[in-house]
Parts: C-alpha cells; structure tokens; sequence
C-alpha cells in the first residue's frame, strides 16, 4: 500500500511540465540570452531562411506522463536575435512550424503565377 502512494506521490509532483520558468514569462524582443537564462537550453536548434531560429523544448521523455500522454512542446523563434513567436507545438512538428515561421518575412513572388499543373497539363 505504501508503494502505491509513493507511486501515486511521484506522478503527481512529476507531472508539472518540464518547461516551468520560476514564473517569469517570456516576452517580444526578449534576447536569446535572456531567454536561456529562463527556460535553459534548447533540446531543438533548428536554422531557417530569413535568418529565423527556432529553440525547440521537447516534454522530458523520462517524466511517466509525458510518456503516456504526448505532450506538447514549446518552439521559441528568433529573427536577428530577437524574439518574434512562441508557441506550443508536438514535438514532430518542430520542423514544419519553424518554416512556417520563417515563411512570414518570405518576399511575394516577382510576377503572378500564370500557369497550374492540374489534370496532367504541361504547362510552357
């Protein structure tokens, strides 16, 4: 019986997520720096176009819930370092969501497309 209320002590002081930051919360602008210094350092570093970076912080594999239930992570995106979004994302989207950051300060194409591959028509 005391093992099982050691078990059950355990899951719920485990349970908090992995990416709790003293209660300071992060803002716009905030440098990369002063990010670590809240969150520590990134399980994801990914680098996109328009110089965005995206931190990724993935649930701690060894805590029971996050093995249970799939957590969400968190994605913390930086341009010319600075922070610019943070969101919350699974962990097998890091990478999509990262580009579709990056895809904010992608320049509109120089002229319009004209021609679509539809229906097996080759286009010129």
């Amino acid at each position: 019986m005391r093992r099982i209320a050691f078990l059950i002590a355990v899951l719920i002081f485990a349970a908090p997520s992995a990416l709790a930051n003293d209660g300071r919360e992060l803002e716009l602008g905030m440098t990369q720096r002063e990010v670590e210094r809240i969150t520590g350092p990134a399980d994801v570093v990914r680098l996109e176009r328009n110089g965005v970076q995206c931190f990724g912080y993935e649930p701690h594999p060894e805590r029971l819930p996050n093995v249970l239930f799939v957590r969400e992570g968190a994605l913390i995106a930086f341009r010319a370092g600075r922070l610019v979004k943070q969101i919350e994302v699974y962990p097998y989207n890091i990478d999509i969501q990262c580009s579709q950051i990056a895809s904010e300060w992608d320049l509109p194409p120089s002229r319009p497309i004209t021609c679509f591959r539809k229906f097996w028509i080759h286009c010129p």
